[in-house]
């Protein structure tokens, strides 16, 4: 079942004061909430396993009403008791903007009847699949590059895999910058794409101590625009780990060009300044659309 999909976010501290109120004037009359907490969330696969995702919001619906929209692991307030039907839309942050929250729209609705009692905290934990029927372009780094460099002094290789992502596969992505190769430039090989239409989303994870920039290549009156749309910032952290992140780029907007042709994913990373050295790793670069 699909909701509509909204542009403004209701904040789940909003809804907390909003339910707060709710409580108050319910317990008045006698009722007593019983509560569900809708716990970290998972994709997987038609296989069943577990594919890399990052969920950080879900637009809740308790028999088909909406109460707003949470964070996964906040207990949620409802004054219902006995079976009752939840329903959870997967909200991600679009080109990685913590102020631009969506409901993805690849992923279907996620629902349980649960036996909710008051008092009661309830704990789903929530597994989402990808609709049926997409088009999917993948680059999983396990049979190959799917990349070709342009135009620059660093290239990707493919490395030995780590295991720590959902999913991963036997190998990644890697660009080694330092001062004698210190831009990368990449665009997918292969064909180029066709029908982009509204909807297409590319998702990418990554690490890196350089921020890794995601944009489009076209061409456009037989002249090449390399165009960055985004910017992903280094996941290193003070402590010195680069752990993995995930970002869900919209690439029907920087696409959709009246006349653009040979469409093709672009990367693009650069030795910061100061630096003598960095590192980006890439993977599952997969682009969806209907």
């Amino acid at each position: 079942m699909r909701y509509p999909h909204r542009n403004i976010m209701t904040r789940a501290l909003h809804l907390l004061g909003f339910s707060f109120l709710l409580l108050t004037s319910c317990k008045k009359d006698g009722a007593v909430p019983a509560y569900v907490q809708i716990d970290q969330p998972v994709v997987v696969g038609g296989n069943g396993q577990a594919i890399s995702s990052k969920i950080t919001d879900l637009w809740v619906y308790v028999n088909d009403q909406p109460v707003g929209v949470w964070e996964p692991g906040k207990p949620i307030p409802l004054i219902a008791e006995g079976p009752t039907n939840v329903k959870c839309i997967a909200g991600v942050r679009k080109n990685g903007v913590t102020d631009d929250r969506i409901q993805y729209p690849f992923y279907q609705t996620w629902q349980q009847t649960l036996p909710l009692e008051r008092e009661q905290t309830t704990v789903v934990h929530p597994a989402f699949l990808y609709y049926a029927n997409l088009t999917y372009w993948l680059a999983d780094f396990d049979s190959g590059l799917r990349f070709d460099t342009t135009n620059c002094t660093a290239t990707m290789t493919i490395v030995p895999s780590d295991s720590t992502l959902a999913g991963q596969g036997t190998g990644n992505g890697r660009i080694n910058l330092d001062g004698s190769h210190p831009i990368y430039r990449g665009l997918s090989s292969g064909d180029p794409f066709t029908g982009i239409g509204s909807t297409a989303f590319l998702e990418v994870d990554y690490r890196s101590d350089a921020p890794l920039t995601i944009g489009v290549y076209y061409t456009y009156a037989g002249q090449a625009h390399p165009t960055p749309y985004v910017v992903a910032k280094a996941t290193k952290r003070p402590d010195g780990s680069i752990p993995w992140n995930k970002i869900y780029v919209d690439m029907a907007t920087p696409w959709n060009v009246p006349g653009a042709m040979d469409k093709r994913i672009y990367m693009e990373a650069s030795l910061p300044g100061g630096a003598t050295s960095a590192t980006v790793d890439v993977d599952n670069v997969k682009l969806v659309s209907p």
